[in-house]
């Protein structure tokens, strides 16, 4: 299983770059990397990024978004790294979701491995970008969804099996989380 950091938006409502940022003495992308890593389900992690961050991130193996599909969002970096890891599956996680417990990353991994197919995080609302994208095809469905230019997330799993493990059914809360998409989300 390959984890997938995802820290290649622009992060206009933020202000600054998010997976940079200093949260707590710690950059943002790290606290996920962490967490992946604490998890102990990933073979390998990787940041997904921009070609303006790509040399930000060195300690991890860093994939630069398809140039075909700048700007095109998360699936563009769920793209970018399912093309270089055909067949893998893929622990998705957007940067700005650090504080995530390593365990349901674990419970994650448990669904995927009972089901074989893409696994995505819900409760009271979805939570796509994080999840365990795998599929015979999947580089196929999202380069084809990248083309439709319905570039939502949302869009996408229309358009592929997959599943929703509920976070409350875990025992966790809404809290757990949160994405951080301004500064005034931070506690």
């Amino acid at each position: 299983m390959i984890g997938v950091i995802l820290a290649g938006g622009n992060s206009t409502r933020f202000g600054e770059d998010k997976s940079l940022y200093d949260l707590e003495g710690t950059e943002m992308y790290q606290h996920v990397a962490t967490r992946l890593i604490k998890s102990g389900i990933c073979d390998k992690i990787v940041i997904s990024t921009n070609a303006r961050l790509k040399d930000e991130f060195s300690e991890f193996e860093t994939i630069v978004d398809d140039d075909k599909y700048t700007d095109y969002g998360p699936l563009t970096g769920i793209y970018s790294v399912a093309k270089k890891y055909v067949g893998k599956p893929l622990l998705v996680v957007s940067t700005d979701t650090p504080y995530i417990p390593s365990k349901w990353f674990r419970a994650l991994g448990d669904m995927y491995t009972k089901l074989g197919k893409t696994i995505v995080t819900g409760g009271e609302q979805l939570h796509p970008l994080v999840g365990i994208y795998a599929d015979p095809n999947l580089v196929e469905k999202l380069e084809t969804q990248l083309e439709s230019q319905k570039l939502s997330i949302r869009a996408f799993l229309k358009n592929i099996d997959h599943m929703t493990l509920n976070v409350e059914s875990l025992g966790y809360t809404e809290a757990d989380f949160r994405n951080i998409n301004h500064k005034s989300d931070i506690e």
